[in-house]
């Protein structure tokens, strides 16, 4: 049963699962209850063959995800702390590897580990008073959830040294300019251009999707050579698939049929070119 302290919160939304991080009183930062929480919603809405699109938001008007919890990190030692990267680290791999398309509809502050959450989706939804940082620096620390490999893979590797070695907030207005937003609309408009954004990914199909997904995704990490290949083979898995097919039939069905003098032109062409 699900309570006003829930770790994580879920609604379906038509094809959309919504899953809101419910800590709004520590800005969501995030527990090691939260993390497992969201790694069997996930897969739960992976599992729902209706649910075609997955979006991730913040409780209360101020945070998407304020990162990890620092009270409970600072009285960690250093293997157990090694230990909760890795549990993070997991999460995010987890999300950014997710067959179905995922968005951050991000309502406010995404620091830390929120921040690395917002770069593990495919999409990034932020309300104007949203900002960005990876402020771990401040602390003589630095990102430890997959943050430094995310950022430089979604903002290349000048954009994510001026996050990661200076520490400062970035507001969306700023984010958007380095291209890794997808839109920024008005805070009471947040829900409804995720869900708009939402009905057009899952008029695809699904299967294309994933596939398209998994190219991309290792674009960043395969030599161009090796990702041609990987590209190569995940076409022809998708192209062997009933969805292609039919799609490819629909694409012959909706062409006008051939006139006449254009199968006596092609002809012509066939004995010249002969």
């Amino acid at each position: 049963m699900l309570t006003d302290t829930t770790p994580v919160l879920s609604a379906q939304h038509g094809p959309l699962r919504l899953l809101t991080l419910n800590r709004a009183d520590k800005l969501n930062a995030f527990t090691p209850e939260m993390l497992a929480m969201l790694e069997a919603e996930l897969d739960d809405a992976l599992a729902d063959e209706a649910t075609r699109v997955i979006a991730i938001t913040g409780s209360g008007p101020k945070a998407f995800a304020a990162g990890n919890d620092i009270e409970r990190l600072s009285s960690l030692d250093g293997v157990a702390a090694y230990r909760d990267m890795l549990a993070g680290q997991r999460t995010m791999l987890r999300l950014h590897e997710c067959a179905k398309p995922t968005i951050a509809m991000v309502n406010g502050y995404a620091l830390g580990g929120g921040f690395e959450l917002a770069l593990a989706c495919d999409f990034i939804v932020a309300s104007g008073n949203a900002s960005f940082a990876f402020p771990e620096i401040t602390l003589n620390t630095m990102p430890g959830w997959g943050g430094t490999q995310l950022a430089v893979a979604k903002l290349g590797l000048a954009c994510a040294k001026r996050f990661v070695m200076t520490g400062r907030r970035f507001s969306a207005s700023e984010c958007e300019t380095f291209g890794f937003i997808h839109d920024i609309v008005a805070h009471e408009d947040l829900f409804d251009a995720v869900r708009s954004l939402a009905t057009t990914l899952a008029a695809f199909d699904p299967f294309a999707a994933e596939m398209s997904k998994r190219a991309l995704n290792r674009a960043s990490e395969l030599p161009l050579s090796a990702g041609l290949d990987f590209e190569a083979a995940q076409y022809a898995v998708n192209f062997s698939s009933e969805g292609a097919r039919a799609g490819l039939r629909q694409f012959m069905a909706r062409r006008p049929a051939k006139r006449a003098s254009e199968d006596a032109s092609d002809q012509r062409t066939e004995q010249v070119s002969s």
